[in-house]
């Protein structure tokens, strides 16, 4: 399997050689190497894999330039877009309102759901409610009142908690592995997280003593679908984001690599 750059630099110089980009045309496209997977990691060989790294390396072929990976943590990647040092960026970024305040996104490529996760020795019993602003059914937040909910810093998980879950309490954590740990840990009840994240661990033999207590229900604050992110205004890149994630969803290959790492279909 050759590298995420290595990988890249010969879709570059094929583009270069057809005449089709200059060499000065450049975008640049953070990413976190943080291990979330389906979505993406750095294996142990040093080298990216996973649903977002797979749809980078052909969106990076269709773009008539040269793509620059930048590696950050998931939690510069907003600021560092905004900050102008990078043109996109992804990290399984869910598309909702809040969000759209501060970046432009990309037609979604695959839309995910949340899982309310807990030990399987905790008897309560997770239910529903009607949310208070029309939204659908929410988590009932009595049953949850009092506990140590673990999310991941700025994820529209946070978000959920923060607005429906009142009477719990948020332990946020820079990773989803973080929030994990400290499940298994004992310091917190319960994680919100994203539910192909977490079918990886309940299938682990560290995940043995663990399970959805509830598919959460659809709702506007848990988005809207996974995008790439872009500085908001900047109707250039979106432009080619978009244009590139068209062809690619017309020719298969999005459909085939979500086979692959969503589904198992290799």
């Amino acid at each position: 399997m050759h590298s995420f750059k290595s990988t890249i630099a010969a879709g570059v110089a094929l583009i270069l050689s057809a005449g089709l980009a200059h060499a000065e045309d450049t975008i640049r496209l953070g990413m976190t190497p943080e291990p979330y997977m389906p979505f993406t990691q750095v294996n142990a060989a040093g080298e990216w894999e996973g649903l977002e790294a797979d749809l980078s390396r052909a969106v990076c072929a269709k773009l008539t330039a040269k793509c620059d990976i930048k590696q950050m943590a998931w939690d510069g990647l907003i600021p560092s877009l905004n900050e102008k040092k990078v043109d996109f960026i992804i990290g399984a970024f869910s598309i909702t309102d809040d969000r759209r305040k501060v970046v432009d996104f990309s037609t979604p490529y695959y839309t995910e759901g949340t899982s309310f996760v807990g030990a399987k020795s905790d008897s309560a019993k997770i239910t529903t409610v009607d949310a208070p602003d029309g939204s659908g059914k929410i988590i009932d937040p009595s049953i949850v009142s009092g506990k140590i909910i673990g999310v991941q810093t700025s994820s529209v998980q946070a978000a959920y908690v923060a607005k429906y879950l009142k009477g719990a309490e948020a332990k946020s954590y820079d990773t989803a592995d973080n929030s994990v740990a400290d499940l298994i840990a004992g310091r917190v009840d319960y994680v919100l997280i994203p539910d192909l994240y977490i079918q990886t661990f309940l299938k682990s033999d560290a995940g043995a003593d663990y399970e959805v207590k509830l598919t959460v229900p659809k709702n506007t604050t848990l988005g809207e679908g996974v995008a790439y992110a872009i500085r908001k205004g900047d109707a250039d890149t979106l432009t080619k984001i978009d244009t590139a994630l068209a062809e690619l969803d017309k020719d298969g290959t999005t459909q085939k690599l979500v086979d692959k790492w969503i589904f198992n279909k290799k």
